[in-house]
């Protein structure tokens, strides 16, 4: 009998929202003994991301990858050791989370990234995870980074 091992795949792009979904997949790790999968998408555009900006595609990749793993040591500073793995695939941002869903045992989003611009002109991407993930799929919702809320204050502490 093979052991499978769970996985938490967590669509990180910088935003207050995904740092929240950051924290709860961590603390569901922590709790279940799961892997972290953090994921940063990103598209190769200068005008759609500072990081490409005069920028080869591998060098702007490494930048992606730098801050996923900034944020990830400040989340975890001061948790138990819970396996986390950064990436920073370019591509569509909805397509490439629900292919990783594929090998997920739950993929966690925030419920608005970046900004309301980039919701109009690349579609909301928790909703096109909702829809065609293989996996169930938490979206944390923007009451969930209120200070009042247990989720909010484990997110303050934070940033």
């Amino acid at each position: 009998m093979t052991e499978v091992s769970a996985r938490i795949v967590v669509g990180v792009d910088g935003s207050d929202a995904s740092t929240a979904a950051l924290v709860w997949a961590l603390d569901q790790a922590t709790a279940s003994g799961a892997e972290v999968d953090a994921v940063t998408v990103w598209t190769h555009d200068a005008m759609l991301d500072d990081a490409s900006a005069g920028r080869t595609l591998e060098e702007a990749r490494e930048v992606h990858v730098h801050e996923l793993e900034t944020l990830v040591a400040a989340v975890t500073k001061d948790r138990p050791a819970v396996e986390v793995r950064c990436s920073a695939p370019d591509g569509d941002p909805a397509d490439t989370l629900i292919e990783r869903t594929g090998e997920a045992t739950v993929l966690v989003v925030g419920s608005h990234g970046r900004g309301r611009l980039r919701d109009v002109l690349a579609g909301s991407v928790s909703s096109a995870c909702l829809r065609h993930a293989t996996c169930p799929v938490v979206v944390i919702p923007p009451l969930a980074r209120t200070p009042e809320n247990g989720l909010g204050q484990r997110v303050a502490k934070v940033m």
